[in-house]
């Protein structure tokens, strides 16, 4: 049996995430990966969460969490797992990386964004990169599968401030990465999936 992966991507409320959910609705030992981990008391944020859950079956495990997931998947088995979202990952193994520098150079985390030269801007990417890499290679290599769902952030114009196209440039990439590796590719447009592989 070959492993499947899936990648859904979209804008913000583009219906991604409940087309998603919708592919492994039949299915009943799914992992739901929650990857918007709370780091600070947020009631509009806490509103979307509840949302979400409420949207899920009961009879699936939600695990939230961003790091580390290539040896989650390698230390369980589920009928499938649902990563929401790719997007929130970068995002946070970005911010991670960058409180990290922030710490070691007794600055806050806009002035170690603001340090970053060109060397500095590849490793992050690249170790962000490993992290991806590892986890699209346990899902194959465990022979499970996976819905990926991410946010299409290339479509806009080019961001004001040097943070904001960082990210937005590992975004890119990272969706690239997961894209080539996956069996199949939506693009959800205004409710409406589109199958672009």
């Amino acid at each position: 049996m070959t492993a499947k992966i899936m990648l859904v991507t979209g804008g913000a409320k583009s219906g991604k995430s409940v087309f998603a959910e919708q592919q492994l609705a039949n299915d009943q030992r799914i992992c739901y990966i929650a990857t918007g981990v709370m780091t600070a008391p947020d009631q509009e944020m806490q509103l979307r969460i509840k949302h979400h859950q409420a949207r899920r079956p009961a009879t699936w495990t939600t695990e939230e969490r961003y790091e580390n997931l290539a040896q989650f998947v390698v230390d369980h088995r589920f009928d499938g797992y649902l990563l929401d979202d790719a997007t929130m990952v970068v995002t946070n193994l970005f911010y991670e990386m960058m409180r990290t520098l922030a710490v070691n150079d007794a600055g806050s985390i806009d002035e170690a964004v603001e340090k970053l030269d060109k060397n500095a801007i590849d490793q992050v990417q690249n170790e962000i990169f490993s992290e991806w890499q590892a986890l699209l290679t346990a899902v194959k290599e465990t022979d499970q599968r996976m819905v990926i769902v991410t946010n299409e952030t290339g479509l806009g114009i080019v961001p004001a401030n040097k943070q904001t196209r960082i990210l937005r440039d590992i975004y890119g990439q990272v969706n690239q990465l997961i894209a080539k590796a996956a069996n199949k590719v939506y693009l959800v447009v205004s409710g409406i999936p589109v199958k672009i592989k």
